[in-house]
C-alpha cells in the first residue's frame, strides 16, 4: 500500500508541475521586457519572448509559442535585426512543443563574455525560432530584441 501512495504522490507531482499556462501579475518594466514573434512565410505560428532580470544577474529568457507543430525548435539571439542574417551570440534552450515553451538562463554570450539583463535589454539583436535541429535553414519565427526593436 505504501508504494501505491508513493506512486501516487509522484505522479500527482509530476503532473501539477506540467505543462500549464499560469496567470502572472503584470511586469515591473525595469525587471522585465516583453517582445513579439512575428510568423516567417506561412507557418501561422506566433510568439513573445520575456526577458526578466534575476536578482543574482542572470536573465531569464522565457519563449512562449502559440500553434506550433510536435517538433522540439530550436532558439537564437543573434546580432542586427531581423533578416539580417546576423551571428549566433547567444544559444537558447529548444522550445519544447509539448508545453510550447522554453526557458533559458543567460548569463553569458555564447563565447563566454558576461551579459547583464541590462545590457542584454539595449542590445541591437533579434531572435529566431527554428522548424528543428534538422532543417535549422527554416525560421519559422522571429523578432527583433533590445534597441533593434525600436
Amino acid at each position: 500500500m505504501k508504494k501505491y501512495t508513493l506512486l501516487f504522490l509522484a505522479s500527482m507531482l509530476v503532473f501539477v508541475s506540467g505543462c500549464g499556462k499560469d496567470e502572472f501579475p503584470p511586469l515591473d518594466p525595469a525587471k522585465s521586457r516583453v517582445y513579439s514573434l512575428s510568423p516567417v512565410a506561412n507557418s501561422k505560428i506566433s510568439g513573445t519572448v520575456t526577458f526578466t532580470k534575476n536578482d543574482d544577474g542572470t536573465t531569464t529568457v522565457l519563449i512562449e509559442l502559440s500553434g506550433s507543430s510536435t517538433d522540439v525548435h530550436p532558439a537564437f539571439i543573434r546580432l542586427g535585426k531581423t533578416g539580417s542574417n546576423g551571428e549566433i551570440v547567444i544559444t537558447l534552450e529548444p522550445i519544447d512543443c509539448d508545453c510550447e515553451s522554453g526557458i533559458s538562463i543567460v548569463k553569458t554570450l555564447d563565447d563566454g563574455t558576461p551579459i547583464t539583463f541590462d545590457e542584454l535589454v539595449k542590445y541591437e539583436a533579434y531572435i529566431t525560432i527554428h522548424q528543428n535541429k534538422d532543417h535549422l535553414e527554416v525560421i519559422i519565427l522571429q523578432g527583433n530584441i533590445g534597441n533593434s526593436s525600436n
